[in-house]
């Protein structure tokens, strides 16, 4: 079972209800800030593990919002800056944890300095100039010496403090809001600041919200709920592996497309953005120059013609219907194949683009990142096992003689310059990361350049023990012909080969 977020939009809200929500949000802001402002004292850091203790102290002190929050909502927003003052410390020890395990190679003293990070009490003592003692032995010269160690690397990578720069979100635990139904119709019942009265939020769609829900209130309202994910059972067992393009979504073993009009709607989308674009920065321009001459038409040309409104709506748009044309794409490959295990690149790493400016252009729009999310995700729900492999050199070398070179793949055609083997350079691609699952010579971070050596390596131990190509009817002399002589004199040298 997993947790996902799922969006919930109200109906148009009149004024007052967007003002009582807006009013709400900036309260919730200002008293989320407070109470970061507050734990920032050592005495209230150490009891960040225990927030319950923190907030019953204030509850005895009888303790009232100053920006009118109920007493429910000043004790989610104490909750809130708990969390994202744990989120910053731990975002710190992530830093500061590989430094430690270089630093000390002596397991006491390694293990002291862990310790040190694993709970806030013992970090607000050492940050007070002490250094506290663990459960286990160490010597107090060693220990003294050790923690004035970890302090210091904390004040070296300690950032600035964690503040609201924007109140846009409010929480609402099961107690601050009621979901209730009429005619068909769900209506959210919200806490608001005034004791005793209720916000009643009409809804679009329907399905059921329960537990904590977030409130997001920017150029519109949308509502976080969070909702159970059952995994489905997977009653495959099929190893398959797909090679993510442009100009569709995904290609798999079979050499069968999914999401053919990504690429149409990549182009065209990036091809209006840019003629969008390059209006605008004339019209910038124009404006630039008139703040002096003429004031009063600089801002009806910034007013008018230089918003963002329509803009962000337009751009929001377009990543809905990408988003569905590869939501669409991967649930046809899970449909058709029902893989036990799936195999992909990792489509989280940078890469560049040395084509031209257009190319470019509209390569830097590939919306890599839904494309793993959704994949991620879609694992944890059918129940198949998502794996990653390094894609080096992936639709350049053949799957039948593994030999490697850029010009066996020209545009989306594929053919071996030494067997001959000939296949579309998609399917290609994704035959050799199936063949590259489980390989511990390359590994998922592998450079290129060191992958491209594996790669030869191997080709010139086929050479040696004389194992045939796969295509019918050729040998290694009659392949050999078609073989540039260039290419020939490096595969009779181990050397030359293992130097490229």
């Amino acid at each position: 079972m997993s947790i996902r977020t799922i969006k919930r939009s109200p109906l148009q809200l009149n004024f007052v209800k967007q003002e009582s929500l807006r009013k709400l949000c900036q309260a919730y802001g200002k008293e989320k800030q407070y109470w970061i402002n507050l734990l920032r004292k050592w005495e209230f850091q150490g009891q960040l593990g225990n927030g319950r203790a923190i907030r019953d102290e204030f509850v005895k002190k009888k303790y009232k919002s100053k920006y009118g929050l109920q007493a429910r909502h000043w004790k989610l927003a104490l909750q809130d800056a708990i969390e994202t003052w744990d989120k910053y410390w731990q975002a710190i020890f992530v830093v500061l944890r590989p430094k430690i395990y270089r630093k000390y190679t002596n397991e006491i003293e390694r293990r002291y300095a862990y310790w040190l990070l694993k709970g806030y009490f013992q970090l607000a003592e050492l940050m007070k100039g002490k250094s506290p003692s663990p459960s286990f032995a160490i010597e107090e010269s060693r220990r003294h010496c050790v923690s004035r160690y970890v302090q210091r690397a904390i004040k070296k990578y300690k950032a600035r403090a964690p503040c609201v720069k924007k109140s846009r979100t409010i929480k609402f635990d099961a107690n601050c809001y009621e979901l209730i139904e009429k005619k068909g119709r769900q209506y959210l019942k919200l806490m608001s600041l005034d004791k005793g009265k209720r916000l009643i939020v009409p809804l679009q769609g329907y399905t059921p919200i329960n537990g904590n829900i977030t409130i997001v209130i920017d150029k519109e309202v949308v509502i976080h709920a969070t909702q159970e994910v059952h995994a489905m059972p997977n009653l495959g067992d099929l190893h398959e592996a797909v090679d993510f393009g442009y100009t569709e979504v995904m290609t798999d073993t079979h050499g069968q497309a999914y999401g053919k009009q990504l690429g149409s709607l990549l182009t065209k989308a990036s091809d209006k953005r840019s003629k969008k674009m390059q209006k605008r920065h004339k019209l910038h321009a124009i404006e630039k120059k008139l703040r002096l001459k003429d004031p009063k038409k600089a801002k009806r040309i910034k007013k008018l013609n230089l918003g963002r409104h329509k803009l962000e709506n337009r751009e929001r748009k377009i990543r809905q219907t990408l988003e569905r044309e590869i939501n669409t794409a991967i649930n046809e490959l899970l449909e058709e194949r029902k893989p036990k295990v799936l195999i992909t690149e990792n489509l989280r790493s940078p890469f560049g683009f040395n084509k031209g400016k257009v190319l470019n252009r509209r390569l830097s729009s590939w919306v890599r990142g839904v494309m793993q999310d959704r994949i991620e995700f879609k694992a944890l729900v059918k129940g198949f096992h998502h794996e990653q492999v390094n894609p080096a050199y992936g639709s350049q070398s053949c799957p039948c003689c593994e030999f490697v070179d850029l010009k066996n793949r020209n545009g989306d055609y594929f053919k071996c310059l030494y067997c001959g083997h000939e296949n579309q350079a998609d399917r290609i691609a994704a035959l050799n990361l199936l063949r590259r699952c489980g390989d511990e010579e390359i590994g998922l971070y592998m450079p290129y350049d060191q992958v491209k050596t594996i790669l030869l390596s191997r080709f010139q131990r086929r050479l040696e023990t004389g194992q045939p190509v796969t295509v019918p009817g050729r040998t290694l002399e009659t392949a050999a012909k078609m073989y540039p002589p260039s290419y020939r004199d490096k595969c009779h040298s181990r050397e030359r080969i293992n130097s490229c």
